[in-house]
């Protein structure tokens, strides 16, 4: 094909030169159109923000034995801030006592003990432990020597049953947890999302 050909003799579609892709678009404009929505489409459905249980203002009844033993009933403030570096929720315990939480970001990880598949989490530090909840149990032993440093929010499927389990690792460490192998696993709860 010879580059400087000049084509402003030629026709196309009764109009003067026109590039191939113009002609390909007027002949397929159908096709083009179904396909810019389809990539605007799923570049739009990624930057949907994320909602989790976790981030609603609501109570949790316990489900798990260690819940319902040692935390009883949950209550979370709320936050519409998903893995937002420094965004605030409270988490109220059955017998009353209050934590402030802050985020320090979310992963995904394996952060389930029971399932090697990654899970969305978002790890929170503890604005202090909490000290005896039930029974005079506490999260990570004693508060004076073992203190609960951090708490992972995550969604745990449940077999059998369509509504997730709003899981919670608790961890002892200074150093903010990787992912559920991380030091200093205090213990793991899960609550009811009914």
């Amino acid at each position: 094909m010879d580059v400087d050909a000049d084509y402003s003799d030629r026709v196309f579609f009764g109009e003067p030169w026109i590039s191939e892709m113009t002609i390909l678009q007027r002949r397929y404009s159908v096709a083009f159109t179904i396909a810019a929505c389809l990539v605007c489409g799923s570049v739009l459905a990624q930057s949907a923000t994320e909602h989790h249980v976790w981030q609603d203002k609501r109570k949790f009844e316990p489900y798990s034995s260690t819940a319902k033993s040692i935390t009883g009933a949950i209550r979370l403030s709320g936050t519409p801030d998903f893995a937002t570096p420094g965004s605030k929720m409270a988490m109220t315990f059955g017998n009353g006592k209050k934590v402030g939480l802050t985020s320090v970001g979310a992963s995904w990880r394996q952060w389930d003990e029971t399932d090697d598949k990654k899970a969305t989490a978002e790890v929170f530090k503890l604005s202090r432990d909490p000290g005896a909840l039930r029974n005079g149990n506490t999260l990570c032993g004693d508060p004076k020597s073992d203190s609960a440093q951090y708490v992972v929010f995550l969604e745990r499927s449940t077999f059998g049953d369509s509504s997730p389990l709003l899981g919670m690792a608790v961890f002892g460490s200074k150093e903010v947890p990787h992912d559920i192998n991380s030091q200093s696993l205090c213990g793991t709860f899960s609550y009811s999302t009914d």
